[in-house]
């Protein structure tokens, strides 16, 4: 019984073995590199694979989206790439940035802004001339780059200080590198070989080495890839006026409907008899409707006919205008204005002013 039970041990293990060295040997161990979406940084940032060169060459660099001082503290040496839109830079920075090229710094630009730009303006570089879109290779074979994009034109004097490029001052530039005081400012007409996978192409990394050469080593390295906007409440107060006035106007709309009535334009009638009241002008609105007033003007003339001859019963004979013009002398109202009363009304107007006259007439003894 012993010895059973050692080999089925032994065949279990012998099997698990067996098993074993098929596994290992049908199969190998290997590294592989799934490439996956970019998200976060990479998704958002055109030159984070840049910055993340030139960190592993060991030079300073940082992707930041702003060009306030705290945060941008520019001295000579250092370098700063504005890929957003140039034309969002605003002249007192303008003004710093210019003053921090002529102290040793480099300044990279691409001038789809145009030159009545703030920053373009302040360097005082290009020619506002328009120009057309071109290409050009960057190297050749199969590891090439491209820079394409609307050329530019320099001014005369810059054109002078030129000390490398990719074109020329009679069919406009793709890229050109001119000194202004101690400092570079590059012109580009596009930053996208800079950009993303661009980077993986050599001759895109050998022009990007180029580029960053001024000065390269000296000190920080900044890549702007945005800027930041005004802030939202300044944003709102200056562009945002015709939608807060269209609300304000709407909201006064809305509270003036919704909201209750300060008072009545007649005194309230007394609480005891404010529902008789409200009854009576009720059935007398809806007999004028129906019939323009003329069956309660009836009924006031039937009413002081009524009273006239129960308390004058010598009247009753009398008609026309001889009626009218007992009931004037009783009344002491004019007998024309009596006679009018007693015609039927021919609007809101003529009927207001014969119901007067009446109720006058019946309030006499």
């Amino acid at each position: 019984m012993k010895h059973r039970g050692l080999l089925v041990a032994g065949l279990v293990l012998l099997g698990a073995a067996l098993l074993a060295g098929a596994f290992l040997t049908a199969f190998q161990r290997r590294e592989v590199l799934e490439p996956t979406p970019p998200r976060g940084a990479a998704l958002t940032n055109p030159f984070f694979a840049l910055e993340q060169v030139l960190r592993d060459v060991g030079e300073p660099a940082a992707s930041l989206t702003t060009l306030d001082q705290g945060q941008v503290p520019l001295r000579p040496g250092d370098t700063l790439l504005v890929g957003a839109d140039a034309g969002r830079i605003d002249t007192e920075t303008a003004a710093r940035l210019l003053a921090w090229v002529r102290q040793g710094g480099h300044l990279l630009l691409a001038p789809d802004a145009g030159a009545r730009a703030p920053v373009f303006a302040a360097l005082g570089l290009l020619d506002p001339r328009p120009d057309t879109f071109a290409c050009s290779r960057l190297g050749a074979g199969k590891t090439a780059a491209s820079l394409c994009g609307l050329r530019f034109r320099l001014k005369p004097a810059a054109v002078h200080a030129v000390d490398a490029a990719i074109g020329d001052a009679g069919e406009g530039y793709l890229f050109a590198r001119t000194a202004v005081g101690r400092g570079h400012v590059s012109l580009l007409a596009s930053f996208a070989p800079l950009e993303r996978l661009q980077l993986r192409q050599v001759e895109a990394q050998r022009f990007a080495w180029r580029l960053l050469a001024p000065n390269r080593g000296q000190g920080q390295i900044y890549l702007i890839h945005a800027l930041d906007g005004q802030p939202f409440l300044q944003l709102l107060a200056t562009r945002g006026w015709p939608v807060l006035l269209a609300l304000a106007v709407l909201l006064a709309s809305w509270m003036a409907m919704r909201s209750a009535r300060f008072g009545p334009l007649l005194p309230a009638p007394a609480p005891h008899r404010r529902a008789l009241l409200e009854h009576v002008q009720a059935a007398g609105e809806f007999l004028y409707r129906r019939d323009g007033g003329r069956s309660l003007h009836q009924l006031a003339c039937q009413a002081v006919l009524t009273r006239l001859r129960r308390r004058d019963p010598a009247a009753v004979r009398l008609q026309g205008d001889a009626l009218y013009r007992r009931l004037a002398e009783r009344g002491g109202l004019d007998a024309a204005q009596v006679s009018q009363a007693f015609q039927s009304p021919a609007n809101a107007q003529a009927f207001r002013a014969s119901l007067l006259t009446l109720a006058r007439l019946r309030s006499r003894p």
